[in-house]
């Protein structure tokens, strides 16, 4: 099985007195702001200020407390290696100065694998939009299962994945899912989606702390590998 080589580069930022609802947006909003020029930083475009739908090459974290992080592959990877040592966050109107940095490349792995590797979603996955959140319901209202409808939704998160790595699979990608409901998720003032916890396996390798499914570039749906 053809197996893609990538860079990923990895921002670590330990901050002090972060605000308690720091997020990954708040995140790429500072980035954005200091990288207006470059689509790949805050994923809008910059003749119409209108969202980019690709798979992003750069997302954003808020992993605990006081640390975020930056994750990038490919283009984004080399985009983010250039990024200076920085004195402070600005999150919410706040600044937050960073007390440590630090910044790690490898290449990795990336594509289908001859045996399924298991992951954890370390945030909430949001697998539904509005119209197959319909019909996610009307599942649960006929009292059929939902596990094979969520799997053809994570094999798709995959596949836009790939698309936007330039990987064709020369296999067929399987899964397993292993989620339930936490409830909805606010993106934004009048926006509201269904989040998802726990856990997976795919014959496929994805990076460590990196997103799949909506939002992933505000930290949503960012996955860990089981060991």
């Amino acid at each position: 099985m053809r197996l893609l080589k990538l860079e990923k580069v990895e921002l670590w930022l330990e901050c002090e007195g972060m605000p308690s609802s720091a997020s990954g947006k708040a995140l790429r909003g500072f980035f954005g702001h200091l990288y207006r020029n470059r689509t790949e930083f805050h994923h809008h475009d910059n003749r119409s200020n209108r969202l980019v739908y690709n798979h992003p090459l750069i997302q954003y974290k808020i992993i605990d407390k006081n640390r975020a992080l930056v994750v990038a592959l490919k283009e984004g990877a080399y985009l983010l290696k250039a990024v200076p040592r920085l004195t402070h966050l600005e999150l919410y109107h706040k600044k937050c100065p960073v007390l440590e940095q630090e910044l790690s490349s490898e290449t990795i792995s990336f594509g289908v694998t001859p045996e399924p590797v298991y992951y954890q979603f370390l945030k909430p996955w949001i697998p539904l939009n509005e119209k197959n959140y319909v019909e996610y319901l009307r599942l649960k209202r006929n009292r059929k299962p939902t596990d094979t409808f969520l799997k053809k939704i994570l094999i798709g998160n995959i596949i836009s994945m790939c698309k936007i790595m330039r990987y064709t699979a020369d296999d067929k990608i399987e899964a397993d899912v292993r989620v339930e409901e936490i409830g909805k998720i606010h993106l934004k003032p009048n926006i509201s989606l269904l989040g998802f916890r726990g856990e997976f396996s795919t014959n496929f390798l994805i990076p460590d702390f990196w997103g799949i499914g909506k939002s992933s570039a505000r930290g949503y749906g960012t996955v860990l590998k089981r060991s």
